[in-house]
């Protein structure tokens, strides 16, 4: 990452997100109203304007079905992990888990949609420097001031060991937390994630992780290759540089030391998240991804 730029992948994850509010119909899976404020875009106007020159470009170099595709499987998909991870975050803060880290956060909203629990959750964000500083000088454009239980964590994965960072800005190693690491995994070597993942199966008993990351290219249909080739295109300039086997990924955590693993699928978020509705956010749209967390990416929970 460069000083002074924010991450593009960050930026459009924080577009797509916003973009869920002006597109899709009710309920909202994830309600983001920073989200805009955060990416940059003006307004919905200047937004859509963004999103519709991004896909037209796609479907250049591709086809215009599968930029659509894209366009639907990725919305879908971005609403839905940050929804699953919060849904289990609020079943954490119920068995008294009281810190959560935010691997990778880049323009996440969760502490200031959230602050009615700024008495009752740590929240850490970390990410790479440059990133966390764009962000910083955002918030102040914005006049938005960060939440009194919110720490920033500035971490380069590749050269830095996150749990050294954390604890010299206050976590504790000695209590149970709740982390989550979306969006992260793909532009981290598999040396960078597994010694991530690593740190985090150290951390106290009862700890637990929602970590996404994406299939092999030779594990996926055609379709679902060109929605990843899609997502490729749309970070070329963040380059990909880990994808993984689910069998062999499931046997090193276990070497790494998780003692739970459990997929949360396409038949899972449809139940959850889908049922009745009649936009393209439907379960046929999610399905596309899809299995969409099992073909494209997968979201699990690990507990130590």
């Amino acid at each position: 990452m460069e000083a002074g730029k924010p991450s593009k992948t960050a930026v459009f994850a924080a577009m797509t997100r916003a973009a869920h509010l002006f597109l899709d119909g009710e309920p909202k899976i994830l309600r983001d109203d920073f989200a805009l404020k955060f990416c940059g875009m003006k307004d919905e106007l200047a937004l859509k304007s963004a999103l519709n020159a991004f896909y037209r470009d796609m479907g250049q170099k591709s086809s215009p079905v599968a930029a659509n595709n894209f366009s639907q499987s990725y919305r879908a998909f971005a609403v839905v992990r940050h929804r699953y991870t919060e849904d289990e975050l609020t079943k954490a803060l119920e068995r008294g888990v009281s810190q959560y880290v935010i691997l990778g956060a880049g323009l996440d909203s969760f502490a200031y949609r959230r602050r009615d629990l700024e008495n009752k959750l740590r929240v850490f964000e970390v990410d790479h420097p440059a990133m966390q500083q764009w962000k910083k000088t955002r918030l102040k454009e914005l006049n938005i001031s960060p939440p009194r239980n919110l720490t920033f964590v500035p971490v380069d994965f590749e050269k830095q060991k996150m749990t050294d960072e954390l604890c010299a800005y206050g976590y504790r190693k000695d209590v149970s937390a709740f982390f989550s690491m979306l969006g992260v995994a793909p532009y981290l070597t598999e040396e960078a994630v597994f010694q991530t993942l690593r740190e985090v199966a150290s951390m106290a008993p009862e700890s637990e992780i929602i970590f996404e990351y994406v299939l092999l290219d030779s594990l996926l249909n055609d379709e679902d290759r060109k929605v990843v080739a899609g997502g490729k295109e749309r970070g070329r300039e963040e380059l990909w540089l880990s994808q993984f086997a689910p069998i062999l990924l499931m046997q090193q955590l276990k070497k790494i030391g998780f003692t739970e693993a459990r997929d949360f699928g396409p038949e899972e978020a449809s139940k959850l998240y889908f049922t009745g509705r009649t936009d393209e956010l439907s379960p046929s749209a999610l399905g596309s991804l899809s299995s969409s967390i099992l073909r494209i990416a997968h979201l699990m929970k690990a507990r130590v």
